[in-house]
C-alpha cells in the first residue's frame, strides 16, 4: 500500500511533494540532544597496535596484486575467519546475464556494488545503476531452496535469482541501502532506500533523480512507501531486531538555501536520526543533529550492539573551523561514532524518550568511521571511509569506554560495505551463530570469529 502519512511533521510543510501533502497530529519526541551531548575523544592504545600486529597477514588476503587469495598461517587465523564467497568478475558478469545487460554502467565503467544485505540463507545486494535486488548463495545456502519461485541461476553461478523494484506510480527503484528482516522463518521483508527517474519537464522530457524509503515483500510485491524527496532525505537504515522497528539516518531534511552562491559551499542542513515503526506509520523517536558549534549528517546506522547501544556514523562540519581549498574556505570536516539507546533499558516503568534517549560522541584517533554493522550482542564491524579497513568495536559492562580492535590494515583491499546476519531474539540458542559480508572490490567474503570471547 502507499503511505498516506509522513513521517515528519514538523518538516514537511516546506518539503514534501504536490502529490504527497498529507496532514497529520504532531509527534512531542523529536527533539535535539547535541546541545547536551556527551562528547569523548579516544586516543590510540597499546591494545589497538597488538591487534594490527596479529593482523598482518590479511594484507595478503585481500591483496590488490594477483587474483588468488588464499590464508597465511598465523596468529591471524586464531582470531578470525576470512574467506572469498564470491568472485567479483564472477558476480557481475552472472548479474549481466541474468538480465542481459551490460557490464558497464552509463560513462562506460565496470559497475560497483552499492548495496549488500543478508540473512541465515541468502546475500542480498544492489548493483549500480540496475533496479534489481540480486539474491547470492551464502555460506550456509542449501540448494535445494528456491524462494518464492524467482528466477534462479545455474548450480556454477554465485545468483539464486533476482528481484525487480518498481513502486507503482512512481517507477523503477534504484537501490542505494538495503536491509532485510524476517519477522519469522516464513516471512522476509525488504526495506530499500534508492532513487527513481521522473519526468520534470514535459517539452523537453528532462528526467532527474528522486528519492524514497520503500519497502518490500520477497516477490517483489510493493509493501509502504515514503514521499518522494528531490534530495536524498534517506541514507543508512537498520532494523532493531529487538523490537522490529527501523533505525534511520537521515542526512537531511531539507534543501539548502535556493539563493545563486557564486562559490561552491558544502550543504549545512539539519540531519536526523531516527526510529520508526515497520510500515512507516508514525516515528518512536527522533533526534534532529546540530548545535552551534558543528552540523552532523548521520550517514549509516546499526543496531543495538557494543555497550547494549545503537550506532550511528556521522559526518561533522564544523561551524566555526575552516579548511581552504584553493580560494575557497569550507567547513572543516570529520567523522565520528554515535552511541545511543534504541530502547528503554530497564523496568522502572514507561518512560519517554527524552528521559532515557542519551547520545554520546565517539571520536578515535585512528578510525575515520564509515559503514558500520552489528555482529553480534558485544561487537560492533566498522568499515573505516578512508582507508577501506575493517575494526570492531567493544564496551563491556563496567567500562567507561569503548575499545577499538583492527582487523585489517591499510595495505589491503579496500573494503566498501558491510553487512551481518545477527538477530537479538529472545530464542538466541537455536539461531545459528552470526556471519558478517563485506565486499571488496567487487568480490564478496565471509567473516566470523572464532569463538573468541569479546574484550
Amino acid at each position: 500500500m502507499h503511505l498516506q502519512e509522513p513521517v515528519y511533521e514538523d518538516v514537511l510543510k516546506n518539503e514534501a511533494q504536490q502529490n504527497d501533502q498529507v496532514k497529520r497530529r504532531p509527534f512531542k519526541t523529536n527533539f535535539s540532544r547535541l546541545n547536551n551531548i556527551v562528547s569523548m575523544y579516544i586516543p590510540s592504545t597499546s591494545t589497538e597496535r597488538e591487534t594490527e600486529k596479529q593482523s598482518d597477514e590479511h594484507v595478503k588476503l585481500l591483496s590488490t596484486e594477483g587474483q588468488k587469495m588464499e590464508f597465511s598461517v598465523g596468529k591471524y587465523e586464531e582470531l578470525y575467519d576470512i574467506k572469498l564467497l564470491h568472485n567479483g568478475e564472477s558476480v557481475m558478469r552472472s548479474i549481466a546475464d541474468a538480465i542481459s545487460t551490460p557490464l558497464t554502467n552509463s560513462s562506460g565503467k565496470i559497475r560497483n556494488v552499492t548495496s549488500v544485505a543478508a540473512d541465515q540463507c541468502t546475500i542480498y545486494v544492489g548493483i549500480e545503476e540496475l533496479p534489481y535486488v540480486f539474491l547470492l548463495k551464502t555460506t550456509n545456502d542449501k540448494p535445494e531452496i528456491n524462494k518464492n519461485d524467482l528466477e534462479t541461476g545455474t548450480d556454477s553461478s554465485p545468483i539464486k535469482g533476482y528481484i525487480q523494484l518498481y513502486v507503482p506510480r512512481v517507477g523503477d527503484l534504484v537501490p542505494q541501502e538495503i536491509c532485510v528482516y524476517s519477522p519469522s522463518p516464513e516471512s522476509t521483508v525488504m526495506y530499500i532506500v534508492g532513487w527513481v527517474k521522473v519526468v520534470t519537464h514535459d517539452v523537453t522530457c528532462a528526467m532527474e533523480k528522486r528519492w524514497l524509503l520503500a519497502k518490500f515483500s520477497l516477490t517483489g510485491q510493493h509493501i509502504a512507501r515514503t514521499p518522494v524527496y528531490s534530495y536524498q532525505r534517506y541514507s543508512g537504515l537498520a532494523i532493531d531486531t529487538s523490537d522490529g522497528k527501523l533505525l534511520l539516518a537521515c542526512p537531511q531534511l531539507s534543501l539548502p538555501e535556493t539563493e545563486v552562491k557564486k562559490e561552491p559551499t558544502e550543504v549545512m542542513t539539519a540531519g536526523q536520526l531516527c526510529k520508526l515503526t515497520p510500515g512507516f506509520e508514525r516515528r518512536v523517536f527522533s533526534v534532529t543533529m546540530g548545535n552551534d558549534l558543528a552540523n552532523y549528517r548521520p550517514d549509516f546506522v546499526a543496531q543495538e550492539s557494543a555497550g547494549r547501544c545503537c550506532w550511528a556514523s556521522v559526518q561533522r562540519a564544523s561551524r566555526t573551523e575552516v579548511v581552504k581549498d584553493g580560494n575557497i574556505e569550507r567547513p572543516k570536516i570529520s567523522r565520528r561514532l554515535f552511541a545511543f539507546p534504541g530502547r528503554q533499558i530497564g523496568h522502572e516503568g514507561k518512560k519517554s524518550p527524552r528521559e532515557w534517549l542519551h547520545v554520546a560522541s565517539w571520536d578515535f584517533a585512528d578510525l575515520t568511521p564509515g559503514r558500520i554493522a552489528a555482529f553480534d550482542a558485544s561487537r560492533l564491524l566498522v568499515v573505516d571511509a578512508s582507508s577501506g579497513t575493517l575494526s570492531y568495536i567493544t564496551w563491556p559492562d563496567g567500562q567507561d569506554k569503548p575499545t577499538l580492535h583492527r582487523i585489517t590494515r591499510p595495505g589491503s583491499k579496500p573494503i566498501s560495505l558491510v553487512c551481518s546476519t545477527y538477530h537479538a531474539t529472545a530464542n538466541e540458542q537455536n539461531r545459528p551463530p552470526p556471519t558478517a559480508y563485506f565486499v571488496a572490490g567487487t568480490s564478496i567474503y565471509s567473516f566470523l570469529f572464532r569463538d573468541i570471547d569479546p574484550v
